[in-house]
C-alpha cells in the first residue's frame, strides 16, 4: 500500500468492499487530509469494477447533475434506461423521492458482477444528486453496490447522514517525516522534513506545498529556513476568511505577534492601547494561545501568511517600535527584533548566544529561529562555527538529533580548527551510535589517531562511548581495541570518563560470558547515569534480571535534561532484559510505553523493528510481524548491525518452529547459527537449542547431535540457568524412548531462583509432546494443561495458541459421514470445528467445550475460511451443513 499511515483506514474501507456487515461508508476529514488520496487507493484494494464520480462547482447549480453524471459512469443497460427517462423528463414530473424509488428499484434489477462506486466532494454536488444518492447509500443492502461518499463536514441535516462514518484524523509527526522524505527531490533536507512536520501539524496537503517550497529555496541556494515558514499555497483562502473577519486591534496584534515565536504581553502593551481589546478577540477565536506573559500564535501556517501580507515597510516599523518596547523587559526579543533593522557584525553572534540560553531553557522552537535568522544573516565564519558546535552538543545531549546534526554539518563545512573538526565528527558519529546506525571503528581510530592530540579529554569520551556502542553490537574485537588505544588519554580523562571506560571493559567481558559480581548497591549518587545504564547491561547479560530492571528503572527515573539519551536507551534495554527473561507480558508494556512516548526515528531504529518483530510473533499476529520483519530487514546485513541482523533471524526461526514451519525455522535458524559462531558467548543469540530440535523434527538426528555438541563445548565455564535448561532439554529432546522421559524429567525437576518460566514451558511442553508419541496420552494432556499454565502466567499468547492447537487436536469428536466433498479439503478437527459452528455454537460456546482460547478458535476458523473459499459464517454453515451435490454451487469450491 502506497499511503504512509493510512493502514486501518485502508482496511475499514476494505471491510466495506467486502461487506456485508456495512455497504456505505462516509470518509470525513478537512482540506488537505487526504480524503482524495484515500479513495484514490480503493481500486487496488479488490478486482471490483470501480466508478469514481467528481463533484463540479460549475454543475452545483443543474438539477440532478450528480445523478447523471453517476448513472453515466456506470454504464449498465437497467440505469441506461432510468438515464434517459431522466433526459426526457424535460417537464420536471419527477421529483427527488420518485427518482430514487425508481434508482433503487434498478439497482436491485442489475445483474453486473459487485460494482464500487466512489463520490469525491459528495457535499458540493448539486441538492437534488445529493438527497437522491444519500436516500440510496441507506438502502443498498442486497444489492452488489458497495458506496463511498468523501465530505468535508458532518452536519445532522446532512442528506449523509446515519451512514457509517471514517474521520480521517491528520497523519502522525513521523508519518509526516516519512511521507516528506519519500517525495523525489535532487538534494532533501532532513531538517525542513521536521520543521514542515511540526508546523503543518500533519495535513499532507500542506506539508507537501511547504515542503516544495523549501526545497526550491535551498535549490536557489538560501541553505536557512526561513522564519517565519511561508504560510501561502492552497489554504491561503481559509486565512484571508480567517483574517478578514477580525477587527482592527486584532489585526493589529496579529501582525505583531506574527514577527516573532512568541511576543511579551507587557512590550505588546507599549505599542498599542487597544492591545487587550484584541488580545480578548484573538483568545476567544484560538488563533492564539498564552504562557504565562508570552502569547503565540498557534498555527505556524497562519502566522507565515500574516507575515507575508504585510508590506516590508510596515514589517520593519513594527520590528523597529517591538525593539524599542523591549529593551528594558526582554533582551532576547530586542536582539531578534533588531536583526531585521540594523544589520551589525555582532547581531548573529548575539542571537546564537541567546539561542544556547532559550535550548538550556528547554524552548527549542526559539533557539532554532534564533539560529536560523543569525545563519540567514552571517553563516560562513569560523567563530560560527565554533558557536555552532557548541548549540550541536546542547541538542545532542536534549536529544534533539535532527537539528543538532543539521548545526553540525553546517559547521563541518566552515571551520578548519583541527580540534573543532574532531568535536564536530565525534558528535556526529555519537548520533549514528544512539539512532543505531553503523559506524566502523577503523573511522572512529582514525580521527582520534589524527585529531585527538588537539582535545585528549574529547577523544579518551568518544573512545569510551564508542567501546559501549560495539559491545552492544556484540563486535568485541573492535570494543576492545577502542579500550586498549583509550589509555593513551587516561592521564586526559575526566572522572565520569574514566568510569564509563570502566563500565565498557565489563560490559565487553560480560557479553563474552565473563560473570558480574552482584553485592554491590549502585546509586545515582555513587556513579554517573551513564555507568549505571552499563552495569545494568551487564547484569542483563550475566542473567540477573531483577537487579538490571532496578538499575534500569533508576535511569529511567532521572530528571536531568542532560541525561534523556541515557534514560531513552534504558528503556530499550529494560524491554530486551524482560524479553531475556521471558516475561511477555512485562516486555509488551514496555513496547507500548516505548511507542506511545518515542518517536520511531529517533533512538535505536533497527532494535525497534526487531523488539516490534518479537512482539506481533509472541502475541500470535503472524501479519503484523510479518510486515515489521519487512521494515527490520532495512537495518539487518553482516556489514550493517551483526547483533540485530542475528537476533531478528533467531526469533524469527524460533516462531517458525512454533507455528510448524520447519523448512523456514531452519533456514532462519542456521543463519542466525552462523553468525552466532562469532560470538563465544552463546546466550547471548539463544538459537542453539531452536536449532537442535528442528533438525531432530526432522529428522535430521546426525546433524541435531553435531549442533549440540557445538553447544555444550561453547558452554564450558559458563553459569547460566537458561543455558543448563537448554543444554537438557536438547538432550532430551535428541534421546529416544524411556531415556528421553529420564532426561526430561531431570530438567524439569532441576531447579534455580533464576529459572525462566518461559524456558521452563517450552521443556515441558515438549515433554508432553515426548509422551504422546509414546503413546502416554493422559499424561501429555496433563503437562500440556501444565505448559498452559506457566505460559498463561507470563502473557506468552503465541505458546498458549500452540498449546491449544495440540489440546484441540487430542479433544475433538472423531469425525463423522461426509456431506459436501469441498470438506474433505479439511483435516479431521478441522471439519469437527466447522460442524459445531453449522450446529450455531458461537466462539465462545465452541473455546468453552474444547477448553481453549477464543483466540485460537478465532484461528482455526480464519484457516477453515481461506481453504474452503467462504467469507463468513453463514456460508460455512451452508457448506457445513449440506449434502453432496451434483452440482455444487461455484462459490462454495476453494479457489485452488
Amino acid at each position: 500500500m502506497s499511503l504512509l499511515g493510512r493502514n486501518k483506514e485502508l482496511d475499514r474501507l476494505l471491510s466495506v468492499i467486502r461487506g456485508p456487515k456495512d455497504t456505505a461508508l462516509a470518509v470525513i476529514g478537512g482540506h488537505g487530509v487526504g480524503k482524495s488520496a484515500l479513495l484514490s487507493e480503493i481500486p487496488t484494494l479488490s478486482d471490483y469494477k470501480t466508478v469514481f464520480l467528481g463533484a463540479s462547482a460549475f454543475e452545483s447549480d443543474w438539477p440532478l447533475s450528480g445523478v447523471t453524471a453517476l448513472l453515466n459512469a456506470m454504464d449498465d443497460p437497467v440505469l441506461n434506461r432510468i438515464a434517459d427517462e431522466l433526459l426526457r423528463d424535460t417537464a420536471g414530473s419527477l421529483d427527488v423521492p420518485a427518482i430514487s424509488s425508481m434508482l433503487l428499484n434498478g439497482l436491485h434489477q442489475r445483474a453486473s458482477s459487485r460494482t464500487v462506486i466512489v463520490i469525491d466532494d459528495a457535499d458540493q454536488l448539486d441538492p437534488g444528486s445529493q438527497a437522491v444518492i444519500g436516500f440510496l447509500a441507506r438502502r443498498l443492502s442486497g444489492t452488489d453496490i458497495a458506496m463511498f461518499v468523501c465530505l468535508r463536514d458532518e452536519t445532522p441535516d446532512s442528506p449523509f447522514s446515519g451512514l457509517a462514518v471514517l474521520h480521517l484524523q491528520a497523519l502522525s509527526y513521523s508519518d509526516t517525516v516519512r511521507m516528506l522524505e519519500a517525495i523525489p527531490a535532487r538534494q532533501t533536507t532532513t531538517a525542513a522534513a521536521h520543521a514542515v512536520a511540526a508546523a503543518t501539524r500533519g495535513n499532507p496537503l500542506a506539508a507537501v506545498e511547504l515542503y516544495a517550497r523549501l526545497l526550491g529555496r535551498q535549490a536557489e541556494g538560501k541553505f536557512a529556513l526561513p522564519v517565519p515558514l511561508p504560510g501561502n499555497g492552497s489554504f491561503e483562502a481559509e486565512f484571508a476568511l480567517v483574517v478578514g473577519g477580525l477587527t482592527a486591534p486584532a489585526r493589529n496584534v496579529l501582525d505583531l505577534l506574527s514577527l516573532s515565536c512568541r511576543s511579551d504581553i507587557t512590550t505588546l502593551e507599549k505599542i498599542s492601547k487597544d492591545v487587550w481589546t484584541g488580545v480578548d478577540e484573538l483568545l476567544a477565536c484560538g488563533i492564539v494561545h498564552r504562557t504565562g506573559p508570552h502569547l503565540a500564535i498557534r498555527d505556524q501556517l497562519l502566522r507565515g501568511y500574516v507575515f507575508g501580507a504585510m508590506t516590508p515597510a510596515v514589517r520593519t516599523a513594527n520590528h523597529r517600535a517591538l525593539a524599542d518596547a523591549c529593551q528594558d523587559t526582554d533582551p532576547y526579543a530586542r536582539r531578534w527584533h533588531l536583526s531585521f533593522t540594523a544589520l551589525e557584525r555582532q547581531t548573529p553572534f548575539g542571537l546564537l548566544r541567546h539561542a544556547v540560553d532559550l535550548i538550556r531553557g528547554g524552548e527549542l522552537s526559539f533557539a532554532v529561529e534564533y539560529v536560523e535568522r543569525a545563519l540567514t544573516i552571517n553563516p560562513w565564519e569560523a567563530e560560527t562555527a565554533a558557536r555552532l558546535a557548541a548549540i550541536a552538543e546542547l541538542l545532542f545531549n536534549r536529544g534533539e538529533f535532527v537539528y543538532a546534526r543539521r548545526y553540525l554539518e553546517w559547521a563541518q563545512r566552515v571551520t578548519r580548527n583541527p580540534a573543532l573538526i574532531l568535536r564536530l565528527t565525534g558528535l556526529s558519529f555519537e548520533i549514528d551510535f544512539i539512532q543505531g546506525g553503523a559506524v566502523r571503528s577503523s573511522m572512529v581510530l582514525r580521527l582520534v589517531k589524527e585529531f585527538g592530540q588537539h582535545d585528549p579529554s574529547f577523544a579518551a569520551n568518544l573512545l569510551a562511548v564508542a567501546a559501549v556502542y560495539y559491545a552492544e553490537r556484540w563486535e568485541f574485537q573492535d570494543a576492545c581495541e577502542l579500550l586498549q588505544y583509550a589509555g593513551n588519554f587516561q592521564e586526559a580523562a575526566s572522572a565520569e570518563c574514566l568510569e564509563l571506560t570502566e563500565r565498557a571493559r565489563l560490559l565487553t567481558e560480560s557479553t563474552n560470558g565473563d560473570g558480574v559480581q552482584s553485592g554491590r548497591k549502585y546509586t545515582l549518587e555513587g556513579g554517573s547515569v551513564a555507568g549505571l545504564l552499563i552495569q545494568g547491561r551487564a547484569f542483563s547479560y550475566a542473567e540477573r534480571y531483577d537487579q538490571a530492571q532496578e538499575l534500569f528503572a533508576m535511569v529511567r527515573t532521572s530528571t536531568r535534561d542532560a541525561h534523556v539519551n541515557w534514560r531513552e536507551t534504558a528503556l530499550f534495554l529494560a524491554v530486551d532484559n524482560e524479553i531475556r527473561a521471558g516475561n511477555v507480558r512485562t516486555a509488551s508494556k514496555l513496547m507500548d510505553d516505548l511507542e506511545l512516548f518515542e518517536p520511531e526515528f529517533k533512538y535505536h531504529r533497527g532494535l525497534r523493528h526487531v523488539f516490534r518483530v518479537w512482539r506481533a510473533h509472541a502475541l500470535g499476529d503472524e501479519t503484523l510481524a510479518h510486515s515489521y520483519a519487512a521494515e527490520a530487514q532495512r537495518f539487518a546485513g553482516a556489514e550493517s548491525h551483526p547483533a540485530i541482523t542475528a537476533q531478528l533471524a533467531a526469533w524469527q526461526g524460533h516462531f517458525a518452529l512454533l507455528r510448524g514451519d520447519l523448512a523456514e525455522s531452519l533456514a532462519q535458524l542456521s543463519r542466525a547459527a552462523e553468525i552466532g559462531t562469532k560470538f563465544t558467548n552463546p546466550t547471548l543469540l539463544r538459537c542453539d537449542a531452536d536449532l537442535v530440535e528442528v533438525l531432530v523434527r526432522l529428522g535430521r538426528h546426525r546433524e541435531a547431535t553435531q549442533a549440540l555438541l557445538s553447544l555444550e563445548s561453547r558452554s564450558v565455564g559458563l553459569r547460566s540457568p537458561w543455558l543448563m535448561m537448554a543444554v537438557a532439554r536438547s538432550r532430551a529432546i535428541l534421546a529416544d524412548g524411556e531415556q528421553s522421559l529420564q532426561l526430561f524429567g531431570q530438567a524439569l525437576d532441576s531447579r534455580n531462583s533464576r529459572d525462566s518460566l518461559l524456558e521452563r514451558a517450552r521443556t515441558m511442553l515438549c515433554y508432553a509432546e515426548r509422551l504422546k508419541a509414546l503413546g502416554r496420552l493422559r499424561d501429555a494432556r496433563d503437562g500440556l494443561l501444565r505448559a498452559k499454565v506457566m505460559f498463561d502466567e507470563v502473557s506468552a499468547n503465541a505458546w498458549i495458541q500452540h498449546v491449544d492447537a495440540l489440546l484441540l487436536d487430542e479433544r475433538v469428536e472423531a469425525p463423522g459421514p461426509q456431506g459436501n466433498p469441498a470438506m474433505l479439503l479439511l483435516a479431521d478437527h478441522e471439519r469437527v470445528l466447522a460442524r459445531m459452528v453449522a450446529r450455531g455454537m458461537r466462539n465462545k460456546e465452541i473455546a468453552s467445550t474444547l477448553f481453549v482460547s477464543v483466540r485460537t478458535v478465532e484461528v482455526r476458523l480464519t484457516a477453515i475460511y481461506r481453504k474452503l473459499g467462504v467469507e463468513s459464517r453463514a456460508q460455512l454453515t451452508a457448506l457445513a451443513a449440506s449434502k453432496e451435490k451434483s452440482a455444487p454451487e461455484p462459490y462454495i469450491l476453494p479457489v485452488l
